[in-house]
This record gives C-alpha cells, structure tokens and sequence, in this order.
C-alpha cells in the first residue's frame, strides 16, 4: 500500500486521472485481489481516490495533506470551560471564515479515550499524515495526549507552547496596559472587573502606578456568576464608576443585565471597556467600547507557522496584538455584529 500511496502523493498520477484496473494492480503489486480492494478502500478513506462505480477509481481532485487542517480542544460546547474565545474560533469555522486556504475541522471534547470520536480521528490523522496541519488550543489534556508526544505533522500551539509545536501567543499584558492608559484618558472613578486574578492585579498595579487615587479604584475579582448581581451593587452607589474595565469578554452580558437593573447606560458619562475576540464583540450595539484579539489573525500567523514547518523552516514565536476596532486590519461584517457596528463607525 505505501508503494502506491507514495506514489499518488508525489503526482506520479495527476488529480482526476483514473489509476489502473485492479486486474492491473495485482500484477504490478504482486498481491492478491482482496489486498488490492483493502488498499483502495484505505486509499479512499484517507481521501486519496474516489470509487465512481463502473468507471473505476480515480486519483482526488485535492489531498487532504494538502488542505485539510484540523483544530483540537478538549472542552466542547456547555463545558465549565467553553469561553466565547473558543465560541469565536467554532463560529469562523462553520461560516468559512477562517481565511486557511482549504478546510477546517473542529476536533472538540479532545480527551484521550479511545471510545472518544474525536480522539479517534486525531490518532488516524497522526498515523496516515492525512492532514496540513493541526492547531491545538492548550489545556491540561492536549499537552498529556499520548498520540501528541511523538514529533509528527506540522502542528502549531493558540496560546500556549506544546510539545513539538510552533506557537501563536496574545499579549495580554498589552492588552491590560492599553486598557488602563484608555480608563485613565475617560474616568476619574475606574472599576476592574476580572474572573483573574493575574490579570486584575496586573490592571491594578498599573492603574496605581500611573497616579490614580486608591480610593478611587475598584478592583473586583468576579465570574460570570454573580456579575449581574455585583455590578447592581456597584452602579448603585453614590460614588459609582465612569470607567470599568472588564478583562473577560464572558462577563460583558452579565454586567449590561447589572447595570439595567441599576438603570444606568454606557454613554459619554459612563465608559465601559471590554475585552473581546474580534470579529465577534459582545455588546458592540449596547455602548460597549471593545479592545481585544482577532481571531482571523490567529489563523493567519497559524497559517504561517505551518507553511514554515511543512517547509522544514524554523519557526518563531508569533504575538497577536490587542486592538480597537479602527485598528482592526479586516472589516467586521455589520451581519454578524448587529445594528450597532454602523453606528458606531459613524462616531
């Protein structure tokens, strides 16, 4: 079978041209006839031929080595750990908007059980090489799967380094340091709201340091549970905020239902900064000013690191810069966005 695998990867056979009989096959192989049925049935699964009935089988118009690339979690939707990050990466998929030039399939619930559909198909992508590359969103359990230890396919790590793997990181640190120098430029009472702590504390220090008040600061170390319910409490007082920073784009929702029941609106006397992965904000329409990520350009700098190494090229470290929207280098489709991207492009 790998004689004739080989030779069908290197083009020996042009895609669509029809391969020989299997009478043919027997002879040049030197094996029987249920072998050459079982390595055109393999063949085929891996996507290197298709069977057309009568008149035979023929090479694929396009390799999945060549344009098939595969991207692995192990959370999957209505997880504790789903995060609209991960949201944004399955929502560019299922629309085609990835920008990968060719197909891109999600792997989630990745967990390495072999009862595991999921982990199935990443083990026999890892054995037939039947893929461009994989892009693997760190966790616990992606750097512990067995099937990733062994330095096979081009692959590249979102956000943090694993094993064999080229590696696409966020400079969140940039993003919290552009985030307070905006707070300071709109507010004279600010509000962190963070679910972590590296990421308030590093919000507070700065804040501090660059010579806000510390009564004036409200650091609060808060999860989307409970966020509406806090966020009332603080827009309640008298001494309220007129600038909140919300480091994690899951407590967007949560603190617009706060600050209703407290009756209060973003507005020009009220700024509110989010966190968010581009080109998917959360609460653009209600006020929201969003500074964060883009995904799209996750894929690009992925893209990159894979052709580096397909190529056998070093590959370096790539940073994803934060943005504001008038940073961003695509559009953002009003579509997906809601009514309010419009109005808030005419500000």
């Amino acid at each position: 079978m790998q004689g004739l695998r080989e030779q069908i990867l290197s083009g020996r056979w042009a895609p669509g041209t029809r391969l020989p009989t299997y009478d043919v096959l027997e002879q040049e192989l030197k094996v029987a006839r249920p072998t050459v049925a079982r390595l055109i049935n393999a063949l085929r699964e891996e996507g290197l031929v298709t069977i057309k009935g009568a008149p035979g089988v023929f090479v694929a118009d396009y390799f999945p080595h060549h344009y098939r690339y595969y991207w692995a979690t192990s959370e999957q939707p209505g997880s504790r750990e789903w995060t609209s990050f991960l949201a944004t990466f399955l929502d560019l998929i299922a629309h085609g908007q990835t920008g990968m030039p060719g197909e891109v399939v999600p792997l989630l619930g990745i967990d390495g059980r072999a009862n595991n559909p999921a982990d199935q198909c990443l083990r026999e992508v890892l054995r037939t090489g039947a893929t461009a590359g994989l892009l693997l969103m760190n966790s616990a359990t992606v750097y512990q799967l067995p099937a990733l230890e062994a330095k096979a396919l081009s692959r590249v790590a979102i956000c943090a380094a694993l094993p064999h793997a080229a590696l696409v990181s966020l400079d969140f640190d940039e993003l919290v340091e552009r985030a307070c120098m905006r707070l300071l430029e709109k507010g004279q009472r600010i509000a962190v709201l963070s679910p972590h702590a590296g990421n308030l504390h590093a919000a507070e220090r700065l804040l501090l340091a660059r010579g806000l008040p510390e009564h004036r600061l409200r650091a609060l170390h808060v999860a989307p549970v409970g966020c509406e319910r806090v966020t009332q409490l603080l827009f309640d007082r008298a001494d309220r905020p007129d600038a909140v920073f919300v480091t994690d784009d899951n407590l967007v929702e949560p603190l617009l239902r706060g600050l209703q029941r407290a009756k209060v609106a973003p507005g020009s006397d009220l700024l509110i900064l989010a966190h968010c992965n581009w080109p998917r904000p959360i609460g653009l329409s209600d006020g929201v000013e969003h500074l964060g990520f883009d995904v799209r350009e996750v894929f690009a700098l992925a893209q990159a690191c894979l052709d580096e190494q397909r190529r056998g090229e070093p590959s370096p470290v790539r940073v994803v810069r934060a943005r504001f929207l008038g940073e961003l280098t695509q559009a953002l489709d009003p579509t997906a966005c809601g009514a309010g991207l419009a109005e808030v492009q005419r500000r």
